[in-house]
């Protein structure tokens, strides 16, 4: 009897282990296609689809605004990312599927147009094209780089924004609730958009958002997204468009927004990769809506560096544009976002490698680009503040990289990449997160200290993202910012690190400050040494507001915390830094033996900055204005191209595969082509 329980007993253990390998087996599988389909940037991992090219059109571009679309008059500002936002952007990770394959990790689809897809099947270690027909999309709710996407849902609804989720279709809605409420995390603040899509990557095919006209209304710039193959992905912000209500402008210049760094007062910052891309001569891909055999890359003529960045310097980086070398071993984007953020319109904070990486190529780039950067003037003439450096990750239990190539290859981590939402930072880690919110390996704490004493005031919202190791990006990547409503602006000079007063007897503090219903109120709330707060109110002269901190005359140091607050006329009241209320604010030392006086660290302007400065003319003759209603991909059935089909297979206009033909009346999919079936 007890060798029976025994080898009942062993056998129930090993089952159950036998089950939990399976499982494994199957998390392995999906993470591999993954990696290898939903990779930030293509790494010839796999075949694509040959779709032709539209004929030549020299007129294509520049692309002059078309004779029924008004040339865009309105002068324009593009906000930095610290600034306050509504909402965020996003989509769940979805599995594409073949019917009749859907728990087959070793067969995947490419969706190309609606409900259609390119069939790729893994055969011996090698994916290839396996035909083409109907896919199915599927959410995944439970393998780690799926659940970062809900945790992100969960850190913007508490950076006080709506998240924005992009679904394949109504019916998911619920699946969003159930999950965020299963995994205890926020679900009150999303709002839903529905329309294919093709991977995750929302700040490379996203909207650049910008504000226009005297009422600071929102609208979005649409790059063409550089991978052709995401379709989708590329008319997301078309999509937004028809759903949310917001101006669109196309363009016809490649360029994704991983590679876009503004400081909110008309600079741009973007590395030469644009230049790479814009060699190419595929534009967006488009088809009639009905027809696979119209499904084709609109013809753009190659772009010359000096015509890219003249593209970049009329739409959005109108005070200055600035190209930098790319990194050459970043998980092969070679996008700004993965070594630098903008603070503020003062300045920002890199990533820096540590000196045991000195013989990288990167290494002397990154170095190379701070110094370029900084050399550079604000908005204020001076030159930018280099802020703070993050510090570099390192491989599981602390451990350095062996090389660039192994870090290129395996790894791509960055604490760079992370989202600001208000006063929230949605922050990349690469170790479990525990239940006090912070990374539990040593050695990723520490860093993730050294983040939030970079951002003062921050609540540092950490996600763990090692499941997304070798894909070119992390947080930031993900997500899209779209600015708040009613914006107050506010431009300010800081003071910041060790001063010399000199022979000021105060210092001069002073912003300017707009909002489309006028300022109320400014004013300068501060304290030495950790005092008393106390309350300087600013004077008005048009947008201009300015005043001055009274000071100790003593010779012994001293600190001072500072932060601006504003209140519109129509009764909105913002602050500056964002984060005042949570312990971030503006501050230096004087009288600590600190070098000659420097009359750039201070604003003594009192007279209203020019509009000219702050707002910019739009580069209407690189702009096509977005007036689809109707997404010609979600209706109608495409006569599909067979050339690939390896077989005859029936399908139900779901695309639900049948293993022979259908007995029942209907309306099916053969070959690609609607059949109408009679039977009875």
């Amino acid at each position: 009897m007890k060798k029976t329980v025994a080898f009942l007993i062993a056998a129930i253990l090993s089952s159950a282990a036998y089950a939990q390998c399976q499982q494994g087996s199957v998390q392995d599988a999906k993470h591999e296609v993954f990696k290898t389909f939903h990779s930030r940037a293509y790494k010839n991992q796999y075949p694509l689809r040959e779709i032709p090219v539209a004929p030549h059109r020299a007129s294509l571009l520049p692309a002059k605004v078309p004779a029924q679309t008004k040339a865009f008059t309105d002068r324009v500002w593009f906000p930095g990312e610290w600034e306050e936002v509504k909402a965020i952007i996003i989509t769940p990770y979805y599995d594409c599927l073949v019917p009749g394959h859907e728990d087959d990790y070793e067969w995947h689809a490419e969706s190309v147009v609606t409900g259609y897809g390119q069939y790729y099947h893994k055969v011996d270690g090698k994916w290839q094209i396996e035909g083409f027909g109907p896919c199915v999309a599927r959410m995944d709710t439970t393998a780690a780089y799926g659940k970062v996407l809900f945790h992100l849902m969960d850190g913007i609804q508490q950076g006080g924004a709506e998240a924005w989720v992009r679904l394949e279709q109504e019916a998911d809605t619920a699946l969003v609730h159930e999950t965020l409420s299963r995994m205890n995390l926020h679900h009150d603040r999303l709002r839903f958009f529905y329309g294919r899509g093709n991977s995750i990557w929302y700040r490379d095919c996203g909207p650049i958002c910008f504000y226009y006209g005297e009422q600071d209304s929102l609208a979005m710039l649409d790059f063409i997204y550089s991978r052709h193959s995401r379709a989708h992905d590329d008319s997301i912000p078309s999509l937004l468009h028809r759903q949310m209500g917001i101006p669109n402008y196309m363009t016809k210049v490649l360029w994704e927004g991983g590679n876009c760094l503004v400081d909110g007062a008309g600079a741009v910052i973007s590395s030469d990769a644009v230049y790479t891309i814009n060699q190419d001569t595929l534009g967006a891909v488009v088809w009639d809506g009905q027809n696979i055999s119209s499904l084709h890359h609109e013809y753009k003529p190659a772009l010359t560096p000096d015509e890219v960045k003249q593209a970049l310097h009329e739409m959005l980086g109108q005070r200055a544009t600035h190209i930098i070398p790319r990194y050459l071993f970043d998980g092969s984007t070679g996008h700004v976002d993965l070594y630098a953020d903008a603070y503020d319109e003062n300045g920002f904070v890199f990533s820096v490698m540590p000196d045991a990486y000195s013989s990288w190529t990167d290494y002397t780039t990154g170095h190379n680009n701070i110094d370029l950067l900084c050399r550079q003037k604000s908005i204020f003439d001076r030159n930018y503040y280099d802020m703070a450096h993050l510090p570099f990750p390192s491989k599981e239990e602390g451990e350095p990289f062996a090389d660039e190539e192994e870090y290129d290859a395996s790894y791509s981590r960055t604490y760079s990449n992370h989202c600001f939402v208000n006063n929230v930072i949605l922050q990349p880690c690469f170790s479990e997160v525990g239940a006090d919110g912070m990374p539990t390996e040593a050695w990723d704490r520490a860093n993730i200290e050294a983040v939030k004493a970079a951002y003062p005031g921050y609540t540092v919202y950490c996600i763990d993202v090692s499941s997304f190791d070798a894909e070119g990006g992390a947080l930031h990547c993900v997500t899209k910012q779209i600015p708040a409503d009613n914006p107050i602006r506010i431009l300010h000079k800081n003071i910041h690190g060790s001063i010399n007063l000199g022979e000021l007897t105060a210092i001069p503090v002073s912003a300017v400050i707009t909002n489309r219903s006028g300022i109320s109120h400014a004013e300068v709330v501060w304290r030495t040494d950790q005092g008393d707060w106390q309350t300087i109110t600013l004077t008005a002269n048009g947008n201009r507001f300015y005043g001055s901190l009274p000071i100790s005359l003593t010779d012994v140091p001293h600190t001072v915390e500072y932060y601006i607050s504003a209140t519109s006329c129509n009764d909105k009241t913002i602050t500056k830094p964002f984060t005042a209320s949570q312990g971030g604010y503006f501050t230096f030392t004087y009288n600590d033996g600190n070098p000659e006086f420097d009359s750039t660290m201070f604003d003594f302007d009192t007279e209203p900055m020019p509009t000219e400065r702050i707002t910019f003319p739009f580069g209407s003759n690189w702009l096509t204005e977005d007036t689809t209603e109707d997404d010609p991909t979600t209706t109608g059935i495409v006569n599909l191209d067979i050339s690939h089909r390896s077989d005859n297979r029936w399908a139900t206009l779901q695309g639900i595969m049948l293993s022979s033909q259908p007995t029942k009346p209907g309306v099916f999919i053969h070959y690609g082509k609607k059949v109408v079936n009679k039977q009875k």
